[in-house]
C-alpha cells in the first residue's frame, strides 16, 4: 500500500480510464530490483503500487530492507524475531542504497539496522531487525493446533491485477478482497524474485505481500479515503517455511483519524507471525 503522505491524494488506479481499460500486463522482468553494486539496487516496473506510477508499492523495498537485515554477517544460530519498518515517504522508482549496521551487540540477542536512501540523499525507509540466538529444545513449544485454510476455496480478485505489483502477485482470497470493506484472509504468492535471479526468501516473501494487509482488509472507500501506513511491524514467532503467504487481516479505525491494522501470518504448516501497521487515516 502506498507509503507516503505526499501523493496520498492521487485516486486509486484501478478503473477504465486510469488504466487504459486492460489490466496490467505480465512484466517481462523477472525481479523486483536489479542490483547495480553490491547495496545498490534498481526498482524495476513490477515494484510499482496503485497510486503512483513513479513510485514503489511498500511491499518490495520492505522485502529490501529484510534482505539486507539476514545478509548483514549472517549467523546460522541466530534468526531473526523482529522488524519493525518505517516509510519517511514515498519510494521512489529509482536506485536506492543500503547502509546496514549494527546497533546493539550481544551474545544471545542483536540489533541490526538498514537505512535507503536515494541519489540525492534523501532517507526514504528505515528498517530494524532483532536477531536473536536459538538453540534446539531450548523451551518447550507453546502454539495453538489451528487449521490451516485450504487455497481449494480461494477466489481471485481482478482489482490485485490492475496495477504492476498487485499482477506480480498470485492471489487467492478465502474472505474479503481488495475493494471489499472488512477483514480479509488470502494466499499470496509472489511470480518473481526479489533481486534480479536470485531466489526469494521465506522472510523476503512475508514482507513483500505483508505491507498489503491495511490495503485488502481497508474498511473506508479508497476513493473517499486515504490510509497511509507510517509503519510496519512483523514478530516471528517461528520460521516461514514458504514463499506461499497466508494472511488474514483486520483494520480498525478511530473517529480521530488513526488506525490499525492487525494481521496472523501463516503457511501450510503453521502460523508464524504477527503484523500491526499504523494508519493516518483522512478524507481526500
Amino acid at each position: 500500500m502506498p507509503s507516503d503522505g505526499q501523493h496520498g491524494d492521487l485516486p486509486l488506479l484501478t478503473d477504465q480510464q486510469d488504466r487504459g481499460n486492460t489490466e496490467a500486463t505480465p512484466s517481462e522482468h523477472v525481479s523486483y530490483f536489479a542490483r547495480q553494486d553490491v547495496h545498490r539496487y534498481l526498482p524495476l516496473p513490477p515494484s510499482e503500487g496503485p497510486w503512483n506510477p513513479e513510485a514503489c508499492h511498500g511491499g518490495p523495498p520492505s522485502a529490501l530492507a529484510v534482505h539486507e537485515i539476514e545478509s548483514y554477517e549472517p549467523d546460522p544460530h541466530r534468526r531473526l524475531s523482529q522488524i519493525h519498518v518505517d516509510f519517511f515517504g514515498e519510494v521512489p522508482l529509482k536506485p536506492l542504497t543500503w547502509e546496514t549496521n549494527r546497533l546493539r551487540a550481544g551474545r544471545r540477542i542483536e540489533l541490526i539496522e538498514t537505512n535507503a536512501r536515494t541519489d540525492e540523499g534523501r532517507l526514504v525507509l528505515s528498517a530494524r531487525g532483532w536477531r536473536m540466538s536459538i538453540e534446539a529444545q531450548r523451551a518447550p513449544q507453546r502454539e495453538p493446533t489451528t487449521a490451516m485454510p485450504s487455497q481449494a476455496n480461494g477466489h481471485p480478485d481482478s482489482t490485485m491485477t490492475s496495477f504492476p505489483y498487485g499482477a506480480s502477485i498470485e492471489w487467492s482470497f478465502l474472505e474479503g478482497g481488495f475493494t471489499d470493506p472488512g477483514p480479509a484472509t488470502v494466499w499470496a504468492q509472489p511470480r518473481l524474485s526479489l533481486i534480479d535471479r536470485e531466489p526469494m526468501q521465506p522472510t523476503e516473501a512475508v514482507l513483500l505481500v505483508a505491507d498489503s494487509a491495511n490495503g485488502i482488509s481497508s474498511e473506508l472507500d479508497f476513493n473517499r479515503f486515504l490510509f497511509i501506513p507510517t509503519a510496519m511491524e512483523i514478530a516471528f514467532r517461528s520460521r516461514p517455511h514458504s514463499t506461499e503467504i497466508g494472511l488474514s487481516a483486520r483494520t480498525t479505525i478511530d473517529h480521530d483519524g488513526i488506525g490499525t491494522t492487525r494481521a496472523t501470518l501463516f503457511d501450510r504448516d503453521h502460523s508464524y507471525g504477527y503484523l500491526l501497521q499504523t494508519l493516518y487515516v483522512d478524507r481526500r
